[in-house]
């Protein structure tokens, strides 16, 4: 169960971190304008301050779970969880509240370890489907039961069937069609994914959209990986067409890095370093590997260097960037 729950805690923080609806993750515009412009540290703050004064205060608990989620800190999760089963205790029938307490728990369980994250799954699962009954229309509450269905071993309820049967049931035609997209991706349908979630015609400005974005980036990332670059371009075109955000950009830089053009991924690489997101990507590595194909080896031994030195979840491409710079010593 070790790596399934790994898994579990890492998609339920991708998640819970930027989740989605067609009327908004929040039901205030400034704090839905801080979790677009990924404003965490500003959403961490008010949200911390106004729990503070006000522990019912749902959208106040919600933003300080978001905002933890996408923190290394371990003291800013706990407060995020305290205040978030505070506020269950208090608004029960608060969707808000029992999501974040949901959302959090599973993070913080797994920062823990393997043990205190089984013994968790129970109370992730019961509390994220609790949010979603009391607001069947609010999508980030159904997303993350649908992800937790996905990504739990069968062993602790896990059920792709179920997922299956969650997403249709989901009130709102496109928020259907978001998660069939969503499923195809599980199912490794990459080619069906990018079909369905294509025909989706969304504010790019919006959370769903954002979602929406991720989701067909996933899955271009995955064919182009398998070098089947013509198939992805149209799509990874039509997201820099639509908004020149973060992934965006990576998503062309990407494309532009498989087919040999180094230049001009560079380009691009240059240009969304400094974009909200971009901290979560890993821009030395590919600067590196495209500055190495070009023969600038200096430029690409110290950006390797930056890119281990920060640190990254994707152990592979970690040791990918020592090994080259084993070769460039």
């Amino acid at each position: 169960m070790t790596k399934p729950l790994s898994t579990l805690a890492l998609m339920l923080t991708a998640l819970c971190a930027a989740s989605a609806v067609q009327a908004q993750v929040f039901k205030e515009p400034a704090l839905e304008a801080l979790l677009l412009n990924d404003n965490y540290t500003e959403l961490a703050r008010v949200g911390s301050a106004r729990a503070a004064a006000d522990p019912s205060d749902e959208q106040a608990v919600l933003a300080m779970a978001l905002a933890s989620l996408r923190s290394d800190a371990p003291a800013q999760r706990q407060q995020a969880l305290a205040r978030a089963q505070q506020c269950v205790e208090r608004a029960s029938k608060s969707a808000a509240c029992h999501y974040a307490w949901g959302a959090v728990l599973g993070v913080q369980a797994m920062s823990e370890g393997l043990m205190k994250m089984a013994g968790s799954v129970g109370r992730i699962k019961e509390e994220l489907r609790t949010a979603s009954a009391l607001e069947p229309a609010w999508f980030p509450a159904r997303g993350a039961v649908v992800e937790f269905y996905l990504q739990a071993p069968g062993l602790v309820g896990g059920s792709v069937s179920t997922a299956k049967e969650i997403a249709q049931a989901a009130p709102k035609p496109e928020q259907v069609t978001a998660l069939q997209g969503r499923l195809a991706l599980h199912d490794k349908q990459f080619d069906q994914a990018l079909k369905v979630l294509g025909t989706l015609q969304l504010d790019p400005n919006t959370s769903l959209a954002r979602d929406v974005r991720q989701w067909q980036l996933s899955a271009a990332m995955s064919l182009l990986n398998d070098g089947h670059t013509e198939r992805v371009r149209p799509t990874l075109e039509r997201l820099m067409r639509e908004r020149a955000d973060a992934l965006g950009l990576w998503g062309m830089a990407r494309l532009h890095a498989v087919s040999g053009a180094h230049e001009q991924a560079l380009q691009l690489l240059d240009k969304l370093a400094p974009l909200p997101g971009a901290d979560r990507l890993p821009v030395d590595y590919r600067r590196g590997v495209s500055q190495q194909a070009l023969g600038q080896l200096e430029a690409a031994k110290a950006a390797f260097q930056r890119f281990v030195a920060k640190g990254s979840s994707a152990k592979n491409l970690v040791e990918d960037a020592k090994q080259r710079l084993d070769t460039l010593r």
